[in-house]
């Protein structure tokens, strides 16, 4: 039988899948710190995940290696992080290799500290022995352990400490001005030069998905008129769409793709990715009516929920890329296996519209792919686009059945917050503008599990997994879910969401604001942090401040209350120093600046009669057009919650006891409206 570590009594898939290492591996706590100081070792800190392709890979060339294992346990106090269960632990150590390596940090991320988890040596993948310019692991820990023993170790000691003050002394949580509106139009044009024209995104390579900048691109053109954002966003959903980093037989999105053309992607699959960019497919679907954009966010979404939705209502984390060993096995194809499925003639069409050869474009096999969209190639082949459409259908369904018996990739399913808030969030979105109320009912089941088992004693926690809940919840974990909840309210869903966002609201004034400043990454409260981070740029999700900063203009928008305004308005000013320098790295700052300054950011709230009348056609109308700023409230008679959290509704009736329409800018309600065609233009005109 195999000897374990510690990592055994772990939740973590990703701490599980090394708790057969012969690594003395530690979990982030404090019997590892205390055998730090007591042995007088430096510690090896190494933080991944669990569909982490890399972080596999040197478990299985270093970690697995007794020889190795050995060298580390003489001469390390061996740590195992999880990045998605301990997110702050990740970010602020990834902040710190940012600034001591020459290359770009990613995963695994593999940081040397001393006893007090100052840090002094960074690094990503090591493989075991030095090869293409990268330092060994062996060689890593014999010039750690001959400086650790000698009279360097007190310099290396001390410049840590330096580091740790540098960024200490660095650390940036409050401004005095607020942005200017300019900040957004800078942002936009900065975005334009650094966009792909030919295969959307960014320029370059390897290219991420970043779902959020698709969104201030559409509220950008939406109020700028400016045609070139409109261009930007349909080319890039179109490119990625073509491309193998989107899973044609499945739906979803993987990861990244390795070159421009969002060809081969790395084909890990994680939900925050997914939610994300099924949203942004809704709203250019809103935006320019184009069934191909409703169509992949359905895709998404009906994917997430057959594969990534937990019996218990929450959404699992991720799937991986690796299946029987091998990178991309499970979505991959060869043309023999096309034909034995489909028929060697019948087949002839998709295995071109798929862009499939002999020798394949990924070791081998075919990586599925569409250079021309189905519209293109049936013109191209001078055939039926309808009757071509129907039979490549059925022949996707048809693979997609034979690849369900294929080994799966391993599934991550530990039960995050703050990914389940950007689903939810979705959901909701998509119920309403897609008349689709089945997800309505899953983004329900999904709030209700966090509030129900993450939610104890009126504090929020972070990782359902086995049973078992842990970790005190970040800002991202409060913002992510205060979104969401903001969104089931305006669903009509109770207002007992809405003042479930409330409360989380100020729990996130009271302990992680700083006095007219932004938030904080955490509450303060873990001693062990060796830095209280405030971020404010965006990474693969939107920071927290800026969700929350989104999230305190639509409370203000609903409430009127002005401390929500005020603290969203301690957010712009510390961010400015930021959209000064470099806007383009803080989008979703600059969407919310966009909101900001829209004075056409309308609440509309619907007084409805005894029967709920034209409660479904007012609904149809708010959420089939895009109106990106809108704030919704739905009053039914005798809602005294509501009129407690929202005082100035008590006074929007409905008038001669009809449906009645406000629609209201910065607390000044227009003329009501009860008459079925004048509520429907008003809405029309917003």
């Amino acid at each position: 039988m195999k000897e374990v570590n510690r990592l055994i009594k772990e939740k973590s898939p990703y701490l599980l899948q090394h708790a057969y290492n012969p690594v003395d591996w530690y979990p982030w706590g404090q019997e590892a710190f205390d055998d730090a100081k007591k042995n007088e070792k430096p510690i090896f800190l190494s933080i991944g995940y669990a569909t982490c392709h890399w972080c596999h890979v040197m478990e299985k060339e270093c970690f697995e290696n007794k020889d190795l294992a050995n060298l580390m346990n003489d001469t390390f106090i061996n740590i195992k992080v999880d990045r998605e269960e301990l997110p702050e632990v990740d970010a602020i150590y990834m902040e710190f290799a940012q600034g001591m390596m020459t290359g770009s940090a990613g995963w695994p991320l593999n940081i040397i500290l001393t006893p007090d988890l100052q840090p002094f040596f960074a690094a990503t993948y090591l493989p075991p022995e030095g090869k293409h310019g990268l330092i060994g692991l062996k060689d890593l820990i014999s010039k750690i352990k001959i400086m650790w023993s000698s009279e360097e170790r007190e310099v290396v000691v001390e410049q840590a400490q330096k580091i740790v003050n540098m960024f200490e002394n660095n650390l940036h949580v409050k401004g005095v001005d607020l942005p200017d509106k300019e900040h957004v139009e800078e942002s936009a044009e900065f975005l334009f030069k650094m966009a792909d024209p030919i295969y959307g995104g960014m320029k370059g390579s390897p290219k991420f998905p970043i779902g959020y900048q698709m969104n201030f691109m559409l509220r950008y053109y939406m109020t700028s008129k400016e045609a070139r954002a409109c261009f930007l966003v349909e080319r890039t959903l179109d490119m990625m769409h073509r491309g193998g980093i989107y899973d044609h037989l499945g739906g979803g999105f993987c990861r990244y793709s390795v070159d421009e053309k969002w060809l081969i992607p790395h084909f890990e699959k994680m939900l925050y990715d997914n939610a994300m960019l099924s949203f942004a497919y809704l709203e250019c679907w809103q935006v320019t009516d184009k069934p191909l954009y409703k169509q992949i966010c359905v895709e998404i979404l009906e994917y997430l929920i057959r594969v990534m939705k937990s019996p218990n209502g929450g959404f699992y984390s991720a799937e991986d890329a690796d299946s029987e060993g091998k990178e991309g096995k499970f979505y991959t194809w060869t043309i023999e296996e096309f034909q034995n499925i489909l028929g060697k003639d019948e087949s002839a069409s998709i295995i071109e519209y798929f862009g499939m050869s002999a020798k394949g474009n990924f070791l081998g096999r075919n990586v599925l792919h569409t250079p021309l969209n189905l519209e293109e190639f049936a013109k191209s082949k001078a055939l039926s686009l309808k009757k071509l459409a129907i039979k490549i259908n059925e022949q996707k369904q048809l693979l997609w059945t034979v690849r369900e018996n294929r080994e799966h990739p391993f599934k991550d399913d530990k039960i995050l917050t703050s990914w389940n808030g950007l689903v939810i969030y979705t959901l909701v979105e998509a119920s309403l503008a897609l008349n689709k109320k089945h997800y309505l009912e899953y983004a329900l089941d999904a709030a209700t599990f966090i509030k129900n088992t993450l939610w104890i004693d009126g504090t929020l926690y972070r990782r359902f997994r086995d049973r078992d809940v842990r970790f005190s919840a970040c800002l991202d974990d409060y913002a992510f879910m205060i979104r969401s909840c903001i969104s089931l309210f305006e669903a009509d869903l109770g207002v007992s969401w809405l003042m479930w966002a409330i409360e989380m609201t100020n729990i996130l004034e009271l302990n992680f604001k700083e006095a007219d400043g932004a938030f904080y990454q955490t509450d303060g409260s873990d001693f062990n942090l060796i830095l209280r981070k405030c971020q404010f740029s965006d990474g693969a999700e939107p920071s927290g401040n800026a969700i929350h900063t989104e999230n305190l203009l639509r409370l203000y928008q609903l409430t009127n209350e002005s401390n929500f305004l005020e603290q969203a308005e301690d957010c712009f000013s510390a961010v400015k120093k930021y959209l000064d320098n470099y806007s383009p790295g803080y989008s979703y700052h600059t969407m919310n600046l966009n909101r900001f300054f829209d004075k056409k950011a309308a609440t509309i709230v619907i007084a409805l009669d005894e029967t709920n009348s034209h409660e479904n056609e007012l609904k149809e109308q708010i959420y089939k057009n895009y109106i990106p700023h809108k704030a919704v409230i739905w009053k039914h008679k005798n809602e005294k919650d509501l009129l407690r959290v929202i005082p100035y509704l008590k006074d929007l009736i409905p008038l001669d006891e009809k449906t009645t329409l406000y629609i209201c800018f910065e607390g000044v309600c227009l003329n009501p409206l009860n008459e079925l065609p004048k509520m429907m233009e008003a809405i029309h005109k917003l």
